[in-house]
């Protein structure tokens, strides 16, 4: 916009037009065209790194890469996870569920809810009503809730792993992204609001949109922290990383 670099700046041009209250959401609600043209730019060069995953790294079974949004407040990150991700609607009785913008990260498949997500919303809204996560995500992601249930036994001596709820879940997704065979090891993009600031050690965050103010240096780097983590210690034949 003029001589100014719009994503430099990008909150001085959306922040006045995202909603503060669920109340003032209209009921066709798009990211302000500056957010949408952030999030596209950012997203062409996630499925150039994408590309790159499938053809070095994923048939040696590591984690695709990550992006993440750091949004203002919790009404903002669910529109953004039903813009990026896919929502549901219930028309005359009859649930239908809508394709997000962004296929590689769209929570939708050609039945409805994917089994394993690939897009993770992660905010108090979403820990408070324990209905993030796909009905089908407990039985496809069987194997590794066993193995996390064994781990919260070993660490938590007599208590009983059954009684653990779909936000102890939630949790535990979050907790593992970019993770071998855990629960969160299929993440694609994380949605959240200010959970990932510091202690959050996923190593396979190759893209951060920050959709907020940041205002403290603190935490501006913690965010940026969540993407200059090593993904492999590795040297090549010149015993460089």
């Amino acid at each position: 916009i003029g001589d100014e670099v719009t994503f430099r700046a990008l909150w001085t041009h959306i922040g006045g037009k995202l909603p503060k209250r669920a109340s003032s959401v209209p009921q066709n609600w798009a990211p302000p065209e500056e957010l949408q043209a952030a999030l596209e730019s950012l997203y062409r060069s996630y499925q150039r790194e994408y590309s790159r995953w499938e053809a070095a790294l994923r048939d040696h079974g590591e984690p695709p890469p990550v992006m993440i949004l750091v949004c203002p407040n919790t009404v903002v990150s669910r529109l953004m996870t039903e813009w990026i991700a896919g929502r549901q609607v219930d028309e005359d009785g009859e649930i239908h569920h809508i394709n997000g913008r962004l296929p590689l990260f769209d929570n939708v498949g050609t039945a409805g809810w994917r089994s394993r997500p690939r897009t993770l919303l992660i905010d108090s809204a979403a820990l408070e009503s324990g209905d993030t996560l796909p009905k089908d995500f407990l039985a496809a992601a069987a194997p590794e809730i066993a193995k996390f249930k064994d781990d919260w036994r070993r660490q938590n001596p007599g208590a009983d792993a059954d009684q653990l709820t779909e936000q102890d879940l939630l949790r535990e997704v979050m907790n593992t992204v970019g993770k071998k065979n855990m629960l969160g090891e299929h993440i694609r993009c994380v949605v959240s609001v200010g959970m990932l600031t510091e202690g959050w050690d996923a190593n396979t965050v190759t893209h951060i949109l920050g959709i907020r103010a940041f205002g403290s240096q603190l935490l501006c780097e913690q965010v940026i922290g969540r993407g200059l983590r090593r993904r492999s210690w590795a040297l090549n034949d010149e015993g460089r990383f």
